[in-house]
């Protein structure tokens, strides 16, 4: 009996040991802590705001993002976008992201200037000649270096977007830019911008995105600079009847985040998010393009809407009269090799 429960406690023992080796209770040790899946089992969601239509060059390129965010991420992260400045206007968008009541905003990099004085650089007329000028200068080492100048701001630079080459509407045509004398000309809040239209002789008028349409209607202002999307979309057309081509300077955009929430994103979905912009980015600079040349179609189609090209000569006048806002630049940055590095790629 003595030797049949002496067997049975060994056998117990024996098959206890085993089973404690199979599930790692015993001789097991600790894993390394992998910072990766820090997260990973809660879903994260991201709250984009933008002032535009979604029919437009930033507001495809918006949900885009949102698309393969949520593919890359198996649908960990959800990114919400409300276009059309229906959760902030571009007055207020940059405060709420800094306050964090926003993950990312997609501000012009005009609005940015007043912030980023450096930025003014993009705002200079008749820099860029091509949109693959744009492209180099914006996804390359210039704009990655322009972005690094939000760090003080608590604002992580994702990207830059691009729209296309502003045009001018007004109330009665633009031959010339002695035209533009003496007209209210709604432009973005930036120094650069003013000074340009000051010198043809008009007063620049530094309002929100949102107001235009009804500051055309109502004859607040008699005149704005836009893209053909933009104008398209936001409907300019119906309020004002003359157009004119003059691709005198570009629209773009600042694709931005928060950083205290950046940092606390687990390193995974931070690259995962990276390769979103990335891949987003090649799609939205060629989708600007086809956007842009298709909305300029449709307005050309617009039985009351005229549209001019300025010639050859008269662009080279207006150019020229230009000129000066490039010492007003000079004289208003601090990073003076911007432009010179720009201008190294850019066509004569």
């Amino acid at each position: 009996m003595k030797k049949f429960i002496i067997g049975t406690i060994a056998t117990v023992l024996i098959l206890t040991i085993v089973f404690s080796i199979q599930q790692g209770i015993l001789f097991s040790k600790t894993l390394p802590y992998d910072d990766e899946q820090k997260g990973l089992d809660t879903q994260i969601t991201i709250h984009l705001s933008h002032v535009v239509a979604e029919n437009t060059p930033k507001g495809q390129a918006a949900t885009k993002f949102a698309e393969l965010v949520e593919e890359k991420t198996n649908g960990k992260v959800k990114v919400h976008v409300y276009p059309n400045a229906s959760l902030f206007n571009d007055e207020n968008e940059f405060k709420a992201l800094q306050d964090g009541k926003v993950e990312i905003i997609i501000p012009t990099f005009s609005k940015m200037t007043s912030y980023v004085p450096d930025w003014q650089v993009l705002d200079l007329p008749y820099l860029f000649h091509t949109d693959d000028e744009v492209h180099e200068v914006l996804t390359g080492p210039i704009g990655e270096q322009l972005l690094d100048e939000l760090k003080p701001f608590n604002v992580r630079g994702l990207g830059f977007w691009h729209n296309g080459f502003k045009q001018l509407t007004a109330e009665h045509p633009i031959h010339t830019f002695e035209d533009l004398q003496g007209l209210r000309i709604r432009t973005m809040p930036s120094k650069t911008l003013e000074k340009q239209f000051s010198l043809v002789g008009a007063t620049p008028v530094p309002i929100s995105f949102s107001e235009v349409f009804t500051d055309l209607e109502t004859h607040a202002i008699d005149a704005q600079e836009n893209t053909a999307s933009n104008i398209f979309s936001k409907g300019f057309y119906k309020v004002q009847k003359n157009m004119t081509l003059t691709n005198h300077g570009i629209l773009g955009y600042s694709v931005l985040m928060n950083e205290n929430f950046w940092e606390k994103l687990p390193s995974k979905v931070q690259k995962q998010l990276i390769d979103a912009m990335k891949e987003t980015t090649e799609w939205q600079f060629k989708q600007a393009v086809l956007m842009n040349d298709n909305d300029l179609r449709k307005l050309q189609q617009e039985a009351d809407f005229e549209i001019y090209t300025m010639s050859d000569e008269e662009r080279q006048r207006f150019q020229e009269k230009l000129a000066p806002v490039y010492d007003f630049y000079r004289a208003n940055v601090k990073q003076h090799n911007v432009l010179p590095e720009i201008q190294k790629i850019v066509s004569p």
